[in-house]
């Protein structure tokens, strides 16, 4: 059952004994042995998208020169940092003697390695919407910003 009432007292039977390829074949109007492949095949692909993220992750973590920073980075990323006790970016950047930039720098690159494309992975905690990139990248090339910004540091 794809829709389920919000005021029913009593469970859907149908909907509890359904199997994930009845409920796929429904949703799709296909035969059960095309929803198995479909099942499997989506099983295949997240496997093999987790694969690679992990394969990335692992690849820059041994090629760090900062890894403290960065684990650090890859707890928060993951929304784990809590977990170690730590409240903040600036929290973690005095533990480590760096700066929050850095710490913050790290987050934002590891956040993109475990998107691995995908704008669902993105966390609002830590940037604005992917949609927004676009215009604070162009504010922060843009000339005539720049130029008010060195007649500034005159």
């Amino acid at each position: 059952m794809k829709t389920r009432q919000p005021d029913s007292y009593e469970p859907d039977m149908a909907e509890l004994i359904d199997s994930p390829e009845e409920i796929l074949a429904d949703e799709y109007g296909v035969s059960i042995a095309v929803a198995r492949r479909i099942l499997s095949d989506r099983e295949d692909l997240a496997r093999r998208g987790q694969a690679q993220i992990l394969a990335s992750v692992i690849g820059l973590l041994i090629q760090s020169r900062n890894i403290n920073v960065q684990v650090h980075a890859l707890a928060i990323a993951f929304g784990m940092d809590q977990l170690n006790g730590a409240h903040s970016q600036s929290e973690i950047a005095r533990e480590l003697g760096v700066t929050r930039a850095l710490v913050s720098h790290y987050v934002l690159a590891w956040r993109d390695v475990l998107a691995g494309g995908i704008g669902a992975f993105d966390n609002r905690t830590f940037r604005k919407r992917d949609s927004t990139r676009k215009t604070y990248a162009k504010a922060a090339t843009d000339p005539i910003l720049e130029a008010k910004r060195t007649k500034r540091k005159k």
